[in-house]
């Protein structure tokens, strides 16, 4: 996943149903005690009708089993894991148990060995308790395969994760929506990424029936689906909905390179420029780019007012290339006074003479001839330029406007040597035709001369 593009991590989906399952069993932290509050604290509710049918199926627990279980709880309380688990050993070589109470002494067992970090063997007491099934309150089993469902998904084990989830959802009338999530990132493990996006939007939509709000990661988890299967629009989509709702520098870099990727470049530059205006740019590259797509899209102006801005800040280092880029983005947005000491700058840092060039024709075109001979010869000191005789060119033609035709002469010819060692035929052609020109402009000027001289 690239600069854009901010997405999940399959460790964040992992982390993100642990931190469901860790908060599932704290409902179960009370033992024994906690299959009665299994109702309130399972993401999702079974219908009174079948709470009544399983009900009249359930045994009651007796005096001696509710004894032993306390016993345990009591264990339990007071830190002695071993304690509690001799209790719960004699309790299961004891004869004539109903299924509640073996269920109960199942489901106290499985909380042991997930305090102790032992999912495997959490997962087959809790698995046991379903052999007990449909002896057993339903708020115990239904808690009992959530709990399974997290359990295997903390243990990579998704297919078994969704096959629980989905019993679980056969007998909830009203799952919540953060159990459709799960169930999504069961689907985002395996790679199934169209089986995604169905329980999430069924989250969302519930979510919207209760007034309630949105969660940032289910958006987060929908367009991780939608990017892998590369359905660019609908990603493009959901970040409009996260910088809208939650507002974050990621997320308006990565719109603005998903405009770019679907060749929407006003949208492109509009996204990273508002990102710059709400101080989410904080680094060179980011400045960069911002500033090179709004030459891209014609506003020099501005991207050389941000360049400027920042180089003065600090954010931007005044190196050659950034100064020379700063120089053509006010030469761009022609305003000459302002790129002539940018590039003076980056001149400065450079080794070869194309900047001192290019300062040469800046100066030839405000007519400041004198400043644009010295920069040229400096670039002809430096050198390294391309097609050198060009700056002859510009040298010969500041040295013709101030009417110095013989120093303009040499300097184009000294130019067409250059050119023709570099086999330039267009800088050839220009500098012949002035140096053609020129020393008919002299000759003129002398005969001239001689007409006004003395009879």
């Amino acid at each position: 996943m690239n600069t854009f593009v901010a997405l999940i991590s399959r460790f964040s989906m992992r982390f993100l149903a642990l931190g469901a399952f860790l908060a599932l069993a704290a409902s179960f932290s009370g033992g024994f005690a906690g299959i009665e509050q299994a109702r309130a604290q399972a993401p999702g509710e079974a219908s009174e009708e079948a709470e009544q049918r399983r009900t009249q199926r359930v045994p009651a627990m007796r005096e001696q089993a509710f004894n032993r279980l306390s016993e345990a709880q009591e264990a339990l309380d007071e830190g002695d894991v071993e304690a509690a688990l001799r209790v719960l050993n004699r309790m299961a070589d004891q004869r004539g148990l109903n299924a509640y109470e073996a269920a109960s002494m199942w489901n106290m067992r499985a909380y042991i060995h997930f305090s102790r970090d032992d999912y495997p063997r959490a997962i087959e007491a809790y698995e046991r308790i379903l052999t007990y099934s449909p002896e057993v309150p339903l708020a115990l089993e239904l808690g009992t395969m959530y709990a399974l469902g997290q359990l295997y998904f903390v243990q990579e084990d998704y297919r078994k994760a969704i096959e629980y989830l989905n019993r679980w959802f056969d007998l909830v009338e009203t799952p919540s929506p953060q159990a459709y999530i799960f169930l999504a990132q069961a689907y985002y493990q395996l790679n199934e990424f169209r089986q995604v996006i169905p329980p999430v939007q069924q989250a969302m939509e519930m979510t919207r029936e209760r007034d309630g709000e949105i969660r940032e990661n289910w958006w987060l988890l929908k367009r991780a689906a939608y990017y892998e299967m590369e359905d660019w629009n609908k990603v493009i989509d959901i970040i409009e909905i996260l910088v809208r709702d939650f507002p974050k520098k990621d997320y308006w870099v990565q719109l603005s390179g998903l405009y770019g990727q679907q060749e929407q470049p006003k949208k492109q530059v509009a996204a990273i420029w508002t990102a710059y205006m709400q101080g989410y740019l904080d680094q060179e590259r980011e400045i960069l780019n911002l500033t090179g797509l709004l030459q891209q899209e014609e506003a020099p102006y501005w991207a050389a007012r941000i360049l400027e801005r920042e180089i003065e800040n600090g954010v931007v280092e005044d190196t050659r290339r950034n100064l020379q880029s700063l120089g053509q983005a006010w030469q761009m947005a022609q305003n000459v006074e302002k790129a002539i000491p940018a590039y003076h700058r980056a001149a400065e840092r450079a080794d070869d003479g194309e900047l001192h060039y290019r300062l040469a024709q800046l100066y030839l075109d405000r007519d400041d001839c004198e400043n644009s001979i010295q920069a040229a010869d400096r670039a002809i000191a430096r050198g390294g330029v391309d097609r050198e005789g060009q700056i002859y060119l510009v040298k010969g033609m500041c040295q013709y406007n101030l009417g110095r035709f013989e120093a303009a002469v040499s300097t184009f010819g000294e130019g067409l040597r250059v050119a023709r060692r570099e086999r330039a035929e267009q800088d050839i052609n220009a500098l012949t035709q002035w140096r053609t020109h020129v020393e008919r402009e002299q000759r003129r000027q002398e005969q001239l001369a001689r007409a006004d001289g003395p009879a």
